[in-house]
């Protein structure tokens, strides 16, 4: 019996060779973006899953209150992991992780490469399995100026010759020995590096972080415990570590599992509101609905062509067939043809998975060696044809036999609200993803349009390294005497990227109970000159001035000034801490952090010659290719052995609406493809019903109808159900993305003419589709199809 229904299933697609065509291709573009949708929520789902243990591995959140706010971050005091070990019974390790200043050049004989590094207690190595290749993870980090290095850096730098217990210099200057090599970091793993070293060459590094206290919190802190349920425990003893050890310290320490890190990071007032989780729900949702949309489409193509089966079903029934055989005949050529789609939909996978990962910048790949995974592609296609099938299935096996034979039946009349209802959901989701795509563009325009507060065109920033630390000065006097550079400064850290910041800042007339956080940057020389920023009121840094670098002035910017409420802040003392600073200038604001945030209150310290970065203002009068040949010259010739690095600063402030971005692309995607799969089924209901009415047609053109009255008339009735299907979504999208745009302070108002305008790019593409069919079908030769008659 089976055997049979596979050769008529098969006789069936064959035959309508155009009908399979487009069900086929609708449900292969549906299955292709439903697995790759799913490969993408996959790959964030698994994230920190490689490691073993991994529900008693937690990291250490930090709870601030201030400003009527508990901001909650990860850095921590530095002594907190040896305490949390000390003190909590459940803990079995607890060690420190910072990546702050570990990036460095690596360099073996001729070989010179910069990578990216961490610095981490021992220990480190016995919280996350990382696989060893050689060397052992108890010992890996024990000895000093010992390194860990990756398999693919271990080939970069040694190419065969065995890596362990070679020497590599670091920066030139440090020699450091190998001690293990591990398999290469997976890129959806939180720690992304190429090499650890031990704690201890951080200390040695930077001295501010032996004698920092527990009111410094720059470090991250990992703790491994012996059983989740040791958790309760554990943080109730760390409630109030700070205070004890730091007295007046009303800091929150934590433990959050480190597998809901990657998900579940955004905090609001101390408490978890999501993360990234939020998208993973909106792109298994999105991969559902245009598995649907596929699925409709043949819904609808299968009950239009009922009256060509009806016949069929009648004969079937007059000699003996049941309903359950019909049903299972229709199915089983659903799902033969869903297969076929699954085949396609894989190959349409493989093609388009390069082009994917390199739009969102990751690594996505089909895992053809697990089972799991054929399973899931092949229950897939069994599925959706089941889901596709099944109401075409049930519709033609319920035929009455006697009214089909004797040509009483009219095929499609009692399938035709159910078919206008999935074609109004199928435009309806349509709509709303093309609303999405233009609320999430004009939001990110609407930011990036706003003032930045420094002139990031034409500004670059070199990191400070190597010999470049003693030869900085020597650098910029270069660039401006051979014009590529009009000015330069010192910055402790890129303009682009927020880090440092203190509740210590006090002023005359600041309430007891006021609690702000200020932002703390550093700069040198000409820092408003350089980075494009405008000087209010008052005076830059100068390297002449002797309290400037004694450390004893301070710049502040517009929202401080207007903080410490004074219309004329210069000359006004303020205090970090214990230590009197004295106000110089006022600067007007600028997006250090998230420009989707309100700039904090700054102040910015004098950094002298001690700075992180060096940030240079090219010559306009100049091209930016003789501006940075004239930079990367004067490197090679001040710092011989590092390879010249050189940051825009206005490529690294697009990095900011990097995920804004990212969702606003995998929406336009994915609309379009659900708008080209729903018009691949507007396509074939068009054709037939053109097809249904060709002899209507006919006498209407006889009788003098226009092409254009023709066409009117048979894509009316389609566009009568799109624009339902505008009145449906409408509102959803103003709550939907109403909803979405909460998340940011900073944010536009929706407009009308965005969803007029997602109507209008709908109705369009619908129009096009039917029109193709309409107009076809109204230029046909009358005489044909009359010609029976």
């Amino acid at each position: 019996m089976f055997k049979n229904y596979l050769k008529i299933a098969w006789r069936s697609i064959v035959k309508h060779k155009g009908f399979s065509f487009l069900n086929a291709g609708g449900l292969a573009l549906g299955i292709a973006s439903c697995l790759l949708l799913v490969l993408y929520v996959v790959y964030h789902l698994n994230y920190d899953k490689q490691f073993k243990n991994i529900e008693n591995i937690y990291m250490v959140e930090n709870n601030q209150p201030g400003d009527g706010k508990t901001y909650t971050f990860a850095a921590t005091p530095g002594q907190a992991a040896a305490a949390i070990k000390a003190e909590i019974p459940e803990v079995q390790r607890s060690v420190r992780v910072i990546s702050y200043t570990a990036e460095g050049l690596l360099s073996y004989k001729d070989n010179n490469f910069k990578k990216k590094g961490l610095f981490a207690d021992n220990g480190f190595f016995n919280i996350f399995s990382y696989k060893f290749i050689e060397g052992s993870p108890a010992r890996a980090l024990t000895t000093p100026n010992s390194i860990v290095i990756t398999q693919s850096l271990a080939t970069t730098l040694f190419g065969k010759e065995d890596p362990m217990n070679k020497i590599v210099k670091r920066n030139n200057q440090l020699p450091l020995t190998v001690t293990g090599v591990i398999e290469d970091v997976a890129s959806n793993a939180t720690f992304q590096f190429e090499f650890v070293m031990p704690w201890a060459m951080f200390e040695d590094a930077n001295p501010w972080a032996k004698n920092s206290g527990w009111g410094s919190n720059y470090a991250r802190t990992v703790v491994q415990l012996k059983s989740p349920e040791g958790l309760t425990h554990a943080n109730s003893i760390m409630k109030g570590m700070v205070g004890r050890h730091n007295d007046g310290n009303k800091n929150v320490l934590f433990l959050y599992p480190f597998a809901k890190l990657h998900l579940y990071s955004k905090f609001e007032d101390g408490k978890n509101v999501g993360g990234m989780i939020s998208q993973i729900h909106l792109f298994v949702t999105l991969a559902i609905c245009i598995l649907l949309i596929a699925c409709v489409n043949f819904m609808n193509l299968s009950t239009a062509r009922s009256e060509e089966r009806a016949k069929e079903v009648g004969i079937r029934k007059a000699i003996g067939s049941g309903r359950g055989a019909l049903i299972s005949q229709f199915i089983t050529e659903s799902v033969i043809l869903s297969m076929l789609s699954t085949v396609a939909a894989v190959v349409i996978v493989i093609l388009s998975l390069p082009y994917f990962n390199d739009l969102l910048g990751i690594k996505l790949a089909l895992p053809y060696k697990e089972g799991y995974a054929w399973l899931f592609i092949i229950g897939t296609g069994i599925l959706s044809g089941v889901i596709a099938g099944s109401y075409p299935a049930f519709y033609l096996s319920s035929f009455e036999p006697i009214k089909v034979l004797k040509g009483v039946f009219k095929g499609g009349t009692s399938a035709l609200p159910l078919r206008k209802i999935l074609v109004v959901l199928q435009f309806s989701l349509a709509v709303f993803l093309i609303t999405a795509t233009i609320v999430i563009y004009r939001q990110i325009k609407y930011v990036q349009s706003n003032a930045v507060g420094f002139e990031k065109n034409n500004l670059v920033e070199i990191p400070i390294e190597g010999d470049l630390q003693k030869n900085a000065q020597v650098f910029i006097n270069d660039l401006k005497s051979s014009g590529a550079a009009t000015n330069a400064t010192m910055f402790s850290q890129s303009i682009t990227e927020s880090g440092s910041n203190t509740w210590g800042i006090s002023w005359p007339g600041k309430r007891d109970d006021q609690q702000i956080l200020f932002d703390i940057f550093q700069a040198g020389d000409d820092f408003t000159k350089t980075a494009g920023v405008k000087l209010l009121q008052g005076r830059e840094f100068s390297e002449g001035n002797a309290a400037d670098t004694a450390g004893s002035t301070v710049m502040i910017n517009e929202s401080a000034a207007k903080l410490i409420d004074a219309k004329n802040p210069v000359g006004m003392q303020i205090k970090y801490g214990d230590r009197p600073l004295t106000v110089v200038g006022v600067y007007k604001d600028f997006v250090w952090g998230s420009p989707y945030e309100k700039t904090r209150p700054m102040i910015t310290q004098y950094t002298g010659k001690n700075g992180v970065v060096i940030g240079l203002r090219l010559n306009p009068a100049h091209s930016i290719t003789a501006n940075i040949d004239a930079i990367t010259k004067s490197l090679k010739t001040v710092n011989p052995f590092f390879p010249p690095t050189i940051n825009f600063v206005d490529s690294d402030f697009e990095l900011k609406f990097q995920n804004e971005k990212l969702m606003a692309t995998l929406a336009n995607l994915f609309g379009g493809l659900a708008i080209v799969i729903s018009c691949l089924g507007l396509f074939g209901l068009a054709a037939y019903a053109a097809e249904q009415r060709v002899k209507e047609i006919g006498v209407r053109k006889v009788l003098g109808a226009t092409v254009f009255n023709l066409t009117t008339l048979l894509s009316k009735d389609f566009l009568i159900l799109v624009a339902v299907a505008i009145a449906v979504a409408t509102p959803v999208s103003i709550w939907g993305m109403g909803k979405w745009l909460q998340n940011y302070e900073t944010r536009i108002t929706l407009s009308w003419w965005m969803f007029a305008a997602a109507a209008l790019i709908t109705v369009i593409i619908a129009l096009t589709t039917v029109s193709y069919q309409a107009v076809k079908a109204a230029l046909a030769n009358p005489v044909k199809s009359l010609r029976s008659e």
